[in-house]
């Protein structure tokens, strides 16, 4: 294919990277003369717009410019010969040779020793004094032995981000004139998605996108629909929903000072009585207010809540508010440099105190009966506070969060399951952001982009726990604090609706200490249900309190230790039926949803049966009957047959995530599937 136009005018080079300054360079320094030029670079790369660049830079830029598809060419020599024949080389141009890597080296060398033969040759060429330059384009490296050339090398767009954003402006203005309509805008919502994509087709992909939006674009839109790019969904992003862009009222309300600051008030006018409480008010379970909030409330719903919003209740934790109070009163006070955390160690060694601390936790639990001891629940409560509040006057941020809480430990691995996740893109992070404020802090930016609400680009102090949302590869360290969507002045960040368990399909990276977690919680269920256990076994006389602390001890860690040896020798006949099962370290996290629904069906009966006294049980302990005031509980049938739909429900789920994890067929499944339907089966006896 042969076409032939005439080029006076040309267009600057667009986009402002290094890549493009460079560009620009090589395009006026091939301009300055006549010599082949060589253009190097994938296909849809622009290497045609360089060449007519080229040519409108140079001196024959009022002549021809003159484009052969060599794939279109014969690949006999004398009909390549011939139909080359008709390219006017009497005139003044340019002769851009494309798809040159599909001509053989052979017919490079005939095709090139044509032309330069007919440029000494012709007597109409000799008699006008006319010039030809000649142009190869190709998708590999040009090599011409004996020839000066210049070379020229186009990136692909993918390597290119930060030159997207004026691409993507020039095309849309370039097609709205076209379509003698008023410009388009492109928001932050459709301006993050053209970032993120790959672009396997390079700038002709990109304009082609474009060019089909602008004509989609309803007249009325002063902006192109989000909707409209599709087609251009970056891997990261498939099966998610923006909730920032799907509700623009979430957007507003997570960026006011309601969140999470305005909550962290009503948390704390809440914490410190019901924690009070627990010394110096009723020590009966039913008339408990700490027993009741705690053990009834928050952990049924916030075990019900992590598959949904994760690690929501580390913003509004009472223990990390208290801890942020007193570092700033302790500043305000001793004005001083807080230390940076202890990085290597804390990797190391920080998930493995956790264990520790939760350990330590069951066997108080367990031993002196926290459940129904008012004064030792709530210091259990002040001692998880007192962690808080050290790490906090100590060190920068919030490492006992991130590090060594033990509910926080529990709270990311659950995390991990939720249906919300919080990301950001990490192509526009990379080519628009030069401010850092989700992860260094700054002061209040000013942003550019027609759609931004005034409490965009706040001043930040960084994330609390030293993350990047680019660089997030699942929900555990995350609290959805939201400071990055503040101090984000690019619309980087989203909130995304997906799959629950998305985190354990793509690219996990388990670690023994929360191996470690997991099993213990797993084996935290038996240790609660341990008085039925020991019923249904017919085993008597079996004590687990503080009184016997020589023989429950051992006890209760051979029931911690059940999940273990039961998991690890199903999987030992897994890897004997199937020896490229995945390993103990990647199959373990199958049981992560069945920890977290057993727990649930341990606390489900105080939800359901106590947690709705609490109005009658606030008035009690202020010297009022309560009498007349609602109360929402059921029965305990009501109870167990919610456990019963749980248990039942843990089933498949786990089953399906076992095969999607290990991708592996029935029979080498087999084992734990067995294990994982045989487990619910037991506790339906135990409840």
């Amino acid at each position: 294919m042969i076409t032939l136009k005439l080029q006076s005018t040309f267009e600057p080079i667009l986009g402002k990277s290094k890549i493009s300054k460079k560009l620009a360079q090589q395009v006026d320094q091939a301009a300055t003369d006549l010599k082949t030029v060589t253009i190097q670079g994938p296909p849809g790369s622009g290497k045609t717009f360089i060449a007519q660049l080229i040519h409108g830079k140079s001196e024959l830029k009022e002549g021809f410019f003159t484009e052969i598809d060599c794939t279109q060419l014969p690949h006999d020599h004398e009909q390549l010969v011939k139909q080359i024949s008709v390219i006017p080389l009497s005139g003044k141009g340019t002769l851009l040779l494309d798809n040159v890597e599909f001509l053989s080296v052979k017919q490079l060398n005939k095709l090139i020793e044509y032309i330069r033969e007919t440029e000494a040759t012709n007597p109409q060429y000799l008699a006008s004094k006319s010039k030809v330059r000649i142009i190869l384009a190709s998708a590999k490296q040009i090599k011409i032995p004996g020839l000066e050339v210049h070379h020229i090398k186009l990136f692909a767009l993918a390597q290119r981000r930060v030159d997207i954003p004026e691409f993507a402006n020039y095309f849309v203005e370039k097609f709205c004139r076209e379509r003698q309509r008023q410009p388009l805008e492109i928001n932050q919502a459709s301006l993050r998605r053209l970032i993120s994509y790959d672009y396997p087709g390079n700038l002709v992909e990109l304009e082609g996108v474009l060019k089909r939006a602008v004509m989609m674009t309803p007249t009325e839109k002063t902006f192109i629909p989000e909707q409209l790019l599709w087609s251009l969904e970056s891997p990261k992003n498939s099966f998610r929903l923006d909730l920032l862009n799907q509700l623009p009222w979430l957007r507003q309300f997570l960026l006011s000072k309601w969140w999470p600051e305005g909550f962290w008030i009503l948390v704390m006018a809440l914490f410190i009585p019901v924690t009070i409480s627990g010394f110096f008010g009723s020590e009966n379970r039913s008339e408990s207010i700490i027993l009741n909030l705690f053990w009834a409330w928050w952990w049924t719903f916030s075990l019900l809540l992590f598959p949904i919003i994760g690690r929501l209740w580390c913003s509004v934790c009472p223990f990390m508010i208290t801890g942020e109070w007193v570092r700033k009163l302790s500043l305000w006070i001793w004005p001083r440099q807080l230390l940076p955390w202890p990085t290597k160690w804390l990797n190391k060694w920080g998930a493995w105190f956790v264990w520790v601390s939760f350990t330590l936790i069951y066997l108080w639990e367990k031993l002196w009966d926290l459940p129904h001891t008012p004064y030792l629940s709530a210091s259990l409560l002040l001692i998880i506070t007192a962690g808080a509040v050290i790490g906090s006057v100590i060190y920068e941020r919030r490492l006992w969060c991130r590090y060594l809480c033990p509910i926080g430990g529990m709270n990311g691995m659950f995390a991990k399951l939720s249906m919300i996740e919080l990301r950001s893109s990490q192509q526009v992070c990379g080519s628009q952001c030069s401010v850092f404020a989700c992860q260094d802090g700054s002061d209040d930016t000013l942003l550019t982009f027609p759609e931004a609400l005034s409490t965009e680009g706040q001043a930040t102090e960084g994330c609390p726990l030293h993350l990047i949302p680019s660089k997030l590869q699942d929900n555990r360290n995350c609290v959805l604090c939201m400071g990055c969507l503040k101090g984000c002045p690019n619309r980087s960040v989203q909130l995304n609706l997906r799959f629950p368990a998305n985190d354990l399909l793509h690219n996990h990276q388990g670690f023994w200490a929360e191996v470690a977690l997991l099993l213990l919680l797993f084996g935290g269920v038996f240790v609660h249900y341990s008085s039925s256990l020991f019923n249904w076994l017919k085993l008597k006389d079996v004590h687990l309190d503080s009184q016997h602390l020589l023989t429950a001890i051992p006890v209760i860690a051979m029931l911690l230790s059940i999940p273990f040896f039961a998991t690890y020798l199903t999987h030992q006949v897994s890897r004997k039926i199937d020896r490229e099962m995945p390993d103990y370290l990647t199959v373990i996290y199958v049981y992560l949803p069945m920890t977290l629904m057993l727990n649930l069906v341990y606390y489900l009966p105080s939800a359901v049966v106590e947690a709705g006294n609490i109005l009658p049980i606030i008035a009690n302990n202020f010297g009022y009957s309560g009498v007349g005031l609602p109360v929402f509980a059921w029965s305990m049938d009501v109870a167990v047959f919610l456990q019963e739909i749980l248990l039942l429900s843990a089933i498949p789920l786990s089953i399906s995530l076992l095969f999607k994890i290990t991708n592996r067929p029935f029979l080498s499944n087999l084992p734990h599937s067995l294990l994982i339907t045989g487990l619910p089966l037991i506790f339906l006896q135990l409840i």
